[in-house]
C-alpha cells in the first residue's frame, strides 16, 4: 500500500482534500530514488501549486542520473492520485528555487560533475570550525561500517591539513604511493581500508599556501583520479569551514551526502550550522550530525541543533583521553577498543550513517553472531 494511502487512512491525510498542507505532508512519505530520507526533509520541495485538482510541485536538485525526474514524478504521482489529484506535474529547478527549470550548460558549474565508477555511495564528513574532531570521527566511522561488512574506502580532502595518515599509522605514504598506467593513484590499505590522502603528495613539512583556482582544480583532478576497489561507501574528509574544497568536490563528483560533527560548546554548534546551510545549498542531503567529544566541555547540543534544522542526530561521542594517544599511534579506537563505551558510540554512529543510504542495522537472531547492517539489492 502506497504512503499517500497509508496516511489517508490514518487519519492524517484527509483523501480527496487537496491543499498545500495535506500535499507536503503527504510528500513525508515520498523517498528520494536510492536513499531512505523523504523529499521534505531532504529541503526539496520548494513550491507546491493546486488549481482544481491539478497539482504542481517544484523540486530543487540538481543530479547527473537522467531516471531521477521520471523516478520522482511516478513516485510523487502515485503519492497524491489517492487523494484526489487529477493531474501531477513535476518541475526541477536548481536548489536556489529561482523558477526557471534546471538545464546543464556549458558554463554550469555543475556540467562536469561525475559519479565514481566503482563507488555505490560518497559521502563527505565535514564541520564548521577546526578542532572538533572531524577527522577522528571520519576514520572511526569508517572502521566501524567495515566491521559491520560494508566496503568501505577513506578519501582523506583536506588540503590545508590532512590527517588521516597519522590516524591510520601509514605516514610512509608518500614513499609507498603508486599509480596506474592510466595514471591513476592506487590506494594505499591501513586496518583494511583504501586510503588516499592529500598527505601522500604534500610532504609533511609542505605547508599549502594555494589560492582558490588552484584549489578547486587540485581537488577535482584528485577526486576523480583514484583507481578505488569495488566500494559500497567512500568517506570523505572534508577540510573544516565552508570553503572552497566542498564546493570544488560537490562540482566534482556526485555525492550521496554529508555528516557534520560538531562539539557541545555552543560556537561549536553555532559553525555546524553554517556547515549544514553550506551542504544544503550544494543540493548534498545532510544525512546526521555527531556530537563528539561530548562529557567534560557539556552535552546536548548536537541533538538540539538537530531538532531546530531537521536533521537527524546520529550520535554522541564521550570525552576520552585514550582516544588522543590511540590516535596518535595510529591505532584508531575502533580496531583496538571496539568494546569500550566510546568503541560502541562510534559503532552506534556508523548504523545511523548508513541506514539513510539504504541499510539496515539487524541484530543477530543467533546471539552467538554478530549484529550487522544488511546490505541492499547491489545496482
Amino acid at each position: 500500500m502506497g504512503s499517500a494511502t497509508r496516511a489517508a487512512d490514518d487519519g492524517n491525510v484527509e483523501a480527496g482534500h487537496l491543499t498545500d498542507a495535506t500535499i507536503r505532508e503527504t510528500l513525508r512519505g515520498v523517498h528520494y530514488p536510492g536513499l531512505t530520507r523523504d523529499l521534505v526533509s531532504f529541503g526539496m520541495v520548494k513550491h507546491v501549486a493546486v488549481c482544481d485538482g491539478r497539482v504542481k510541485v517544484r523540486l530543487g536538485l540538481r543530479t547527473e542520473d537522467a531516471t531521477i525526474p521520471s523516478k520522482l514524478q511516478a513516485a510523487v504521482e502515485n503519492a497524491l492520485r489517492p487523494l484526489g489529484a487529477t493531474s501531477v506535474a513535476i518541475e526541477i529547478v536548481p536548489p536556489d528555487g529561482g523558477g526557471v527549470p534546471f538545464r546543464r550548460t556549458a558554463a554550469d558549474p555543475w556540467a562536469d560533475q561525475v559519479r565514481l565508477a566503482s563507488v555505490r555511495h560518497t559521502v563527505a564528513v565535514g564541520a564548521g570550525k577546526g578542532g572538533v574532531g572531524k577527522s577522528t570521527v571520519a576514520a572511526n566511522v569508517a572502521l566501524a561500517l567495515a566491521r559491520e561488512g560494508l566496503r568501505v574506502g577513506l578519501l582523506d580532502a583536506d588540503i590545508y591539513g590532512p590527517s588521516l595518515p597519522i590516524l591510520l599509522g601509514i605516514e610512509d605514504g608518500a614513499a609507498r604511493v603508486r599509480m596506474t598506467p592510466e595514471k591513476l593513484i592506487l590506494p594505499l590499505e591501513s586496518h583494511g581500508l583504501p586510503l588516499v590522502s592529500f598527505g601522500f603528495f604534500l610532504g609533511e613539512q609542505s605547508p599549502a599556501i594555494w589560492r582558490g583556482p588552484m584549489v578547486s582544480k587540485a581537488v577535482k583532478q584528485f577526486a576523480r583520479g583514484v583507481a578505488w576497489p569495488d566500494l559500497d561507501v567512500l568517506v570523505v574528509d572534508l577540510p573544516p569551514g565552508t570553503g572552497d574544497i566542498p564546493l570544488s568536490l560537490a562540482q566534482a563528483v556526485a555525492l550521496s551526502g554529508a555528516v557534520v560533527v560538531s562539539q557541545p560548546p555552543r560556537v561549536a554548534s553555532a559553525e555546524a550550522r553554517k556547515a549544514i546551510d553550506m551542504f544544503r545549498t550544494l543540493e548534498v542531503p545532510v544525512l546526521g550530525i555527531v556530537e563528539n567529544m561530548t562529557g567534560p566541555f557539556g552535552a546536548g547540543t548536537g541533538r538540539t541543533l538537530s531538532h531546530d534544522v531537521g536533521v537527524p542526530f546520529l550520535g554522541a561521542i564521550p570525552f576520552d583521553p585514550e582516544v588522543v594517544r590511540e590516535c596518535d599511534l595510529g591505532t584508531p579506537t575502533v580496531v583496538v577498543r571496539p568494546e569500550s563505551e566510546v568503541g560502541r558510540a562510534f559503532g552506534a554512529v556508523a548504523r545511523g550513517f548508513a541506514e539513510p543510504l539504504g541499510w539496515r542495522y539487524e541484530p543477530a537472531a543467533d546471539l552467538s553472531l554478530s549484529p550487522a547492517l544488511h546490505r541492499p539489492e547491489e545496482r
